[in-house]
This record gives structure tokens, C-alpha cells and sequence, in this order.
């Protein structure tokens, strides 16, 4: 990707260039072995050690480590925009792979997908399980002696491609989940939504799918369920029938988990499960479950009462999220007044984050007003629109803001650092499923100074667009399915 000038830096290491770029190195080191890879590696950086290097000499190290033409499979991988979804087609004792460009608004034109990547298929099947490596090296090609029971492509998630599958393969996979890997379920779930908002599948597929997870313990799993989940309540917030449907569906799928962690922590308790508790507690309280709400109101009501050990300090940030989503102003300045107290770093974030929590969009606006006061250092403000922008209730307070103060209190975001600027933009406007509010900031900036931000407002346009799409489209099928299965 071309650097034009110093502020395209910030904008260009972002998620995208990390997580592309560890999952391609994981993805390697897989069909390599982490041995040989690591082999590789060392002596890439003996023979480069105190010097400059570039992509072809790691290249070169891993094909020497390897006896495989490491460039040749990897160069479009790094060199080519983008990633494939690799689509099932299924035919008795055999399935064909077909491989094209994955875009998140679902419309690659023939121009954009022309690229042939090398795709590591991992395929597992059979009973006792067994993986069977091969590679995707064409646009399509078939695979045969598959078991039509069970089976499951890109084994571990080491591929860094979505896979599409039949939506009759879904419930299959679904119902032999003993049979797959932790980061198995993971790749499913997240392959599933990314697929419902680009328009490969649908929603409805997506819900079927995790609706049987009720019993999963991992961690990741749930974090990438409660993701996936959140998304699609952002995009159909604004539809009450579709949204009061889907807020019952989670709380349905997240509840007995969620009761059954409880809030207690053992002393002998490993990180991940405390980590679970947080997040399903969180999850059960953000789709109304009356008792852990309340629960946390009463812990709340303590700790500010005087009584500093009624949070446990692992879930102050969730009891101050569910108190500041389920209160009032009350609630809201005793998080504010903490804000001034606390000289944690983390403990003003939590502040921060929890307030924009808050429903009444009044308060919403005073959090944006706060972060941007002599209060909240320049680098933390950002939190105040990410916060807000992430309620589904209170998030068109934060375009608001932005255009009736561009000239006024936003001085201090614009006159700093340009990378807390780009904050503003990518985590405040980057959640809107409408056309019009998409249309309308284009307009705004039109002529506007955007150095240092234009990617992430490209980003955000593209986003907004998926987004609208992604609701026309799926806002009918998924009401239905809601009310065929008792949610609605």
C-alpha cells in the first residue's frame, strides 16, 4: 500500500495490517510446521541481524528451510488486497471448492476478483476424525472420499479465508460440535456472520447455527458469539419488533451459562473462566435478564453507599456498564465523580465507558462535552464517542456532536495528535446503518481538511453502506425465523 506522506502512517497500521498480517504468518507456520517456520526465521535473522531485509528474504529463509517455493504461494497473500471465502457445493461423497474475492458489502466486481490465492483446505472428515491436508490452488476443484456425516474444512481455523457452506451443512456441524476444535467453533460462528452481513448467507442461518450453544464453556467461543450477536442488534436496533426479538433470543442462549457461572470467583480460578463470567454476566444483563440486573444495581447501590469491597475489581467494569444502562443520572455522575477520583489509568477508562452506557441521550451529550473538557486527557477522549456510538440508543448523539462543534470543541481533538482525530471518526460514525446519515457525512467532509483521517472516513462510508445493505436485505427473513421459532 502506497505511503503518500507521514500522516498515512497511523491510518495504515491499523487492525486490518496486524490481524491480516499474523493470521497469514499463523496460516504459514501451519503448513509449514512451527519447526521448520521457526528454522526459517532464525536464519533470516542471522543472515540479516544489524541490517535492513524485506519480504522476499524471509521468503527466501522459509523456502530454504522448507524445500518448498515459499513466494510463489505467499506473494498475493501480502501483495493483494483482500482475502477469499471459499464456497461448498455438495454431491454425494464429494464436495467442490470454489474460491473468490470476500467482500464485506458482498458486491466484488469481476475487476476485483481476479486474484488466485492459495488456499490451505485442512480438511477434516471421517469417523474417528482424521485431517487431510491439501491446497485450493485454482478457482475451483473437487474433493472426493468425503464423509457425507462429518466434515469440516480449513481444520484449526488455520486458513485465513471464510469458508461458505450449505446452510443443511450448518445444522449438521452444529449438532457434532464435540467434534470440533475450540478455534473450529469459533470459525464457524464468526464465517457465519461475516457471510449473513456481506449477503453470502443469511442471518437466519447464523441464528440457527448458535442457538445450540447454550452449554459451550470456552471463553472465545462465547466472546465471538456475544460479537457476532451485538452486530446484528446494532444493524436492526431501530426495528422494535426485529429488536426485541433478538435481545429475547439472547437472553434465551446466554442465560443458563450465565446463572450457572454466577458471581462469585474461586480462589483457585483460572483467567479465562473470570473472563467468561464477565462477559456472560455482561451478556445476560444487556438482554434483560432481571436478576443479574438486579443483582448488580444492588452491588452498585453498595459500593456507592461506602462499602469498596461490594465489586469484586474484576467486574467493576461490567456492575458499572449494567448499572449506568439500567439508571439514571444518579448512576451516571457517581461513575462521573469516581472519574475524578480514580488515578488508574484503566479505572477512568471503565468510567468513561460505562457512562456512554447511560440511554437518556441528554447524558450522552454531556459525556461528549466531558471528554472533550480539561478533565479527560486528549488521548483518552476517544472513549466518550466509542462508548455512545456503541449504545444502540444514544448513537446518533455523536454525529450530532461532531457537526454542531467541527468549529467549536472539536478544536482540541484537531488540533492534536491527527491519530486521536482518526479515533473519533473510525469509532463514533463507524456503526450507522443508514444511508442517509452515511450520505450526510460525506457531505460534511466534502470540504473539509481530511488529511490524516481519509481512509478511516472511507472505511466508515463503506461500513455505513455494508450495514444498510445488510439490513434491507435480511431485516424481512429474520423477523420471520423469529417468529417461526418463538422469539417474536
Amino acid at each position: 500500500m502506497p505511503v503518500k506522506s507521514a500522516l498515512d502512517v497511523d491510518q495504515i497500521f491499523d487492525a486490518i495490517s496486524y490481524l491480516k498480517g499474523s493470521s497469514v504468518i499463523r496460516m504459514l507456520s501451519s503448513h509449514l510446521s512451527n519447526e521448520v517456520f521457526l528454522k526459517g526465521v532464525s536464519t533470516y535473522l542471522k543472515a540479516h541481524s544489524y541490517g535492513n531485509a524485506t519480504t522476499d528474504d524471509l521468503w527466501l529463509a522459509l523456502s530454504g528451510a522448507s524445500g518448498q517455493d515459499v513466494k510463489a504461494f505467499m506473494d498475493p497473500w501480502i501483495r493483494k488486497i483482500g482475502h477469499p471465502v471459499v464456497t461448498v457445493a455438495e454431491e454425494p461423497g464429494q464436495i467442490t471448492l470454489r474460491q473468490s474475492r470476500f467482500l464485506k458489502s458482498g458486491d466484488a466486481q469481476a475487476e476485483e476478483d481476479e486474484t488466485l490465492w492459495w488456499v490451505p483446505v485442512g480438511l477434516k472428515t471421517g469417523e474417528p476424525v482424521k485431517v487431510i491436508h491439501s491446497a485450493l490452488q485454482q478457482k475451483e476443484d473437487t474433493i472426493r472420499e468425503v464423509d457425507d456425516e462429518f466434515y469440516k474444512i480449513n481444520a484449526e481455523q488455520n486458513g485465513f479465508y471464510r469458508t461458505n457452506y450449505p446452510p443443511q451443512r450448518l445444522v449438521k456441524l452444529a449438532a457434532a460440535r464435540e467434534k470440533l476444535s475450540t478455534e473450529d467453533r469459533v470459525g464457524l460462528i464468526g464465517d457465519a456472520a461475516a457471510l449473513a452481513i456481506s449477503g453470502d448467507a443469511t442471518t437466519p442461518a447464523l441464528l440457527s447455527f448458535v442457538e445450540g450453544f447454550q452449554n459451550e464453556q470456552s471463553y472465545v467461543v462465547w466472546a465471538q458469539i456475544s460479537g457476532s450477536l451485538s452486530k446484528v442488534r446494532s444493524v436492526f436496533s431501530d426495528n422494535k419488533q426485529v429488536s426485541d426479538a433478538l435481545k429475547k433470543f439472547t437472553l434465551k442462549l446466554c442465560s443458563p451459562a450465565a446463572e450457572k457461572i454466577g458471581w462469585d470467583f474461586a480462589p483457585d480460578e483460572d483467567y479465562l473462566t473470570g473472563m467468561l463470567r464477565k462477559l456472560l454476566l455482561a451478556m445476560a444483563a444487556g438482554a434483560g435478564h432481571e436478576g443479574i440486573i438486579s443483582t448488580g444495581k444492588q452491588k452498585f447501590e453498595a459500593w456507592k453507599g461506602g462499602d469498596n469491597k461490594a465489586i469484586n475489581q474484576n467486574l467493576r467494569a461490567t456492575v458499572f456498564n449494567m448499572a449506568s444502562a439500567n439508571g439514571g443520572k444518579d448512576e451516571y455522575e457517581a461513575i462521573k465523580n469516581e472519574y475524578r477520583k480514580t488515578t488508574s489509568a484503566d479505572g477512568k477508562e471503565i468510567c468513561l465507558v460505562a457512562m456512554g452506557r447511560n440511554k437518556d441521550p441528554a447524558l450522552a451529550r454531556d459525556l461528549l462535552n466531558f471528554v472533550l473538557s480539561d478533565e479527560v486527557s486528549v488521548q483518552d477522549c476517544h472513549n466518550g464517542p466509542m462508548a455512545v456510538a456503541g449504545n444502540n440508543d444514544t448513537r446518533q448523539e455523536v454525529w450530532k456532536f461532531l457537526q454542531s462543534e467541527w468549529d467549536g470543541k472539536m478544536k482540541k481533538v484537531k488540533s492534536s495528535a491527527t491519530v486521536v482525530l482518526d479515533r473519533w471518526i473510525k469509532t463514533g460514525l463507524n456503526q450507522f446503518s443508514e444511508r442517509e446519515i452515511g450520505q450526510e457525512i460525506q457531505a460534511f467532509f466534502k470540504d473539509k481538511e481530511t488529511a490524516g483521517f481519509d481512509r478511516s472516513l472511507s472505511q466508515v462510508s463503506d461500513n455505513i453502506e455494508a450495514n444498510a445493505a445488510y439490513k434491507e436485505r435480511d431485516e424481512k427473513v429474520v423477523l420471520e425465523w423469529l417468529k417461526a421459532n418463538g422469539y417474536a
